[in-house]
């Protein structure tokens, strides 16, 4: 005969505040408002480049075959990295800019709605991308492109690598974006990805 015994209340109301507790760390997990990708995408030094969906992490060579693309980055008959924005919606793509040159930014720059933005589809001259046409590492694109999963202009940064020759080789090694609209600073990324160590 199998005998059930109870847990003193003590227990059992203890057992519960974990298991709330624990709950409450999922959802909070689940409902993250930092995307990242940490899958690095080289950039063909072509015409045609690499064009990418930040929401759904697609690429391509062509932007009829990445639907909802955010950013191509590609090679110029110049031999150096360009960057082609969408058009529509209106005013809801571009790269953090001073002046009329995108910015290289270092880690924990601000990303969001008080930055200025250039959006220089179809070329807009070579000086706007003095900073990304020479040897970069660690630097940051800040960006804003339309979510077109929540119907809102998000804010993120791609972490590129470039090269001496224009720009190239170039890599972006990760992306992450906040898709609440909310500002988010260069280099942050939820705290399910950070590594720690205990001395």
């Amino acid at each position: 005969m199998i005998q059930v015994r109870e847990l003193p209340r003590a227990v059992r109301g203890g057992l519960g505040l974990v298991g709330a507790i624990a709950l409450s760390c999922a959802s909070t997990v689940s409902m993250a408002a930092v995307v990242c990708n940490n899958t690095a995408i080289s950039i063909p030094a072509n015409i045609d480049g690499v064009y990418l969906n930040l929401v759904t992490g697609a690429t391509g060579t062509a932007g009829s075959g990445v639907p909802g693309w955010d950013i191509n980055l590609y090679q110029t008959g110049a031999s150096a990295l360009y960057f082609f924005w969408p058009s529509t919606p209106a005013n809801t793509a571009g790269g953090v800019s001073t002046a009329t040159v995108y910015d290289a930014l270092t880690a924990g720059a601000p990303i969001g709605p008080a930055q200025t933005y250039i959006l220089n589809s179809g070329g807009g001259g070579p000086a706007a991308y003095v900073n990304w046409q020479t040897a970069q590492t660690g630097k940051y694109l800040g960006v804003r492109f339309y979510n077109e999963a929540t119907t809102t202009i998000n804010y993120g940064w791609l972490q590129l690598d470039t090269g001496a020759s224009g720009g190239f080789p170039a890599t972006i090694n990760s992306y992450c974006y906040d898709n609440t609209g909310a500002q988010i600073t260069a280099g942050t990324t939820p705290v399910s990805l950070q590594q720690f160590s205990i001395d």
